[in-house]
C-alpha cells in the first residue's frame, strides 16, 4: 500500500546533509533544495509532479493537493519513483550527434506554445492539401495502425487514411526530418516500392507501409503506399481516396551514398 509507504519512517525519504551523492539539477518545490541520487523520491499520480517523499507526506498530512500545481492529490494517489542517475562527465553539456534519419514528435495540444506546430529544420514539404497548404511528411498512430500521414501546419494536425476515412491526428504525430541525407521520389504504380524505399508505417496486420505522392484532381498530394492493397490511399476531405500510380519515398545518407 502506498499509504503504508508514506507513514513509513520520514527521516528516509529526506535529503540528508551528510549526504555525498551527486546533486541533481532538479529541485523540490517544497523545501527548495535539489534531489541527490541517495534520496527516495515520490511523484503525485495525477499531475507527475515530484518531491521528497519527507516532504510530500508533510504537505499531505494537512493538505488535499499537489503542492506545486494545487491539482487534487491525496495520500493515496502518489507513488515512488525510481531513478537511475550516474555522476555528471564532460560531455553532459555536449549536444548528442544528429541521426540521418529522426522522427520528431510535434507538440500539438491546444495549451502548448504558439510555434511548437512549426515543423523543425530539415522537415520534408511536399505538396499541398486539398485546400492548397503545404504539407509534411509524417506518421501518427490510429487504433492498431502507424500511418504514413500529411502534416499541415495552418492546421495543426496531420491526416492519414484508414478503413475509407481521413481522420485527424494530433496525439503521436511525428515529422520525418533529415540532418545530411538526400531524398527522392521513385515512380511505383499498383503497390509495387523500391526496396530501399523508407518504411513509415505499418497496419494491423503487420504489413509495412510507404510514404508515396501521386496527383490527384490535378494536385501534387502526398498519401500512404499500401502494397497488398496495389494503391497508395490518399486523405481527402474526410475520405479515403485512391491512386495507382504515384512516387515512393526514397531516404539516402549522404556517408552511405559516398561509400
Amino acid at each position: 500500500m502506498e499509504t503504508d509507504n508514506m507513514e513509513s519512517t520520514a527521516a528516509e525519504g529526506a535529503a540528508s546533509t551528510n549526504d555525498s551523492s551527486p546533486s541533481l539539477n532538479v529541485l523540490c518545490a517544497i523545501c527548495n533544495e535539489f534531489f541527490r541520487a541517495n534520496d527516495i523520491i515520490f511523484s503525485t499520480t495525477s499531475c507527475g509532479h515530484v518531491f521528497h517523499k519527507e516532504c510530500l507526506t508533510r504537505w499531505l498530512n494537512t493538505s488535499g493537493t499537489c503542492p506545486q500545481c494545487r491539482g487534487a492529490c491525496n495520500r493515496n494517489r502518489v507513488h515512488r519513483l525510481y531513478l537511475n542517475f550516474s555522476e555528471a562527465t564532460e560531455y553532459d553539456d555536449q549536444e548528442p550527434p544528429k541521426m540521418p534519419i529522426e522522427w520528431v514528435p510535434m507538440d500539438l495540444d491546444r495549451n502548448s506554445f504558439p510555434d511548437s506546430h512549426l515543423p523543425p529544420e530539415g522537415a520534408v514539404q511536399c505538396g499541398t492539401n486539398e485546400d492548397g497548404l503545404p504539407t509534411y511528411v509524417a506518421r501518427g498512430f490510429y487504433q492498431d495502425d502507424l500511418l504514413p500521414s500529411v502534416y499541415v501546419p495552418e492546421k495543426k494536425a496531420a491526416f492519414g487514411s484508414h478503413a475509407c476515412r481521413a481522420h485527424r491526428l494530433t496525439d503521436d504525430v511525428e515529422l520525418l526530418v533529415l540532418n545530411d541525407c538526400d531524398h527522392k521520389w521513385v515512380a511505383g504504380q499498383d503497390g509495387t516500392y523500391p526496396r530501399n524505399a523508407l518504411k513509415t508505417g505499418y497496419s494491423e496486420t503487420h504489413e509495412v507501409t510507404y510514404t508515396g505522392r501521386g496527383i490527384y484532381e490535378g494536385i501534387l498530394r502526398l498519401g500512404k503506399v499500401h502494397p497488398s492493397h496495389k494503391v497508395m490511399y490518399i486523405p481527402h476531405r474526410g475520405q479515403e481516396v485512391n491512386v495507382n500510380t504515384y512516387e515512393v519515398l526514397v531516404v539516402t545518407p549522404r556517408e552511405q551514398a559516398e561509400r
